[in-house]
């Protein structure tokens, strides 16, 4: 929400273009059912940050929680090719779904479900989804691979211009400082 809030501000001078960085690559490894709602106890610093934020927290939901987050991410690039609304609709919902609404987004039929929420024929996303798999996943990985090398290791973290990384959510002003400075110096 606040680089909507930049691109508001700054409108056509900057383009947003979001990237993938898993923070569970694998299903592999992951957390208990209690380890999980301990850490989603941290979420209820988000909102605190931006009051725009819904998350619930702790995991209120009876779903299990997500194994991973390669699925997600790949769904997104699919909603990318949509184009741009789809994409940043898509996105918003993605993030709803998972930390206000507690779903279980590494699971097929909820990032169908998510899809079509966003205007998606949903038939149309699932078997492009089911053929591109394995085509998406390699731009997730491409994505997290390369941030992995720039030494990005928060999420988010807001790369500029391939310069400058700014780890951790920010407030709008501080995000706005450093565009700001990026668009004078040309």
């Amino acid at each position: 929400m606040r680089l909507d809030d930049v691109k508001a501000e700054l409108g056509d001078q900057i383009q947003i273009e979001w990237k993938a960085f898993m923070l569970r690559p694998t299903e592999h490894g992951g957390k208990s059912r209690e380890e999980f709602i301990e850490y989603t106890k941290l979420w209820s610093r988000m909102s605190e940050t931006d009051s725009r934020l819904e998350v619930t927290s702790p995991w209120g939901s009876d779903d299990v929680h997500p194994s991973h987050s390669l699925p997600a991410l790949a769904g997104s690039k699919l909603a990318q090719t949509y184009g741009a609304e789809i994409e940043a609709d898509f996105h918003d919902r993605m993030f709803k779904a998972y930390f206000k609404q507690n779903r279980t987004i590494s699971e097929q039929s909820v990032i169908v479900a998510v899809a079509a929420e966003s205007g998606i024929d949903a038939t149309d996303f699932e078997e492009k989804f089911m053929a591109q798999r394995d085509e998406l996943n390699a731009q997730v990985i491409t994505d997290h691979t390369a941030a992995s090398q720039r030494g990005v290791s928060a999420v988010p973290t807001v790369v500029v211009n391939d310069e400058v990384a700014i780890p951790g959510a920010q407030d709008v002003e501080t995000y706005l400082r450093v565009f700001n400075d990026l668009l004078e110096q040309g």
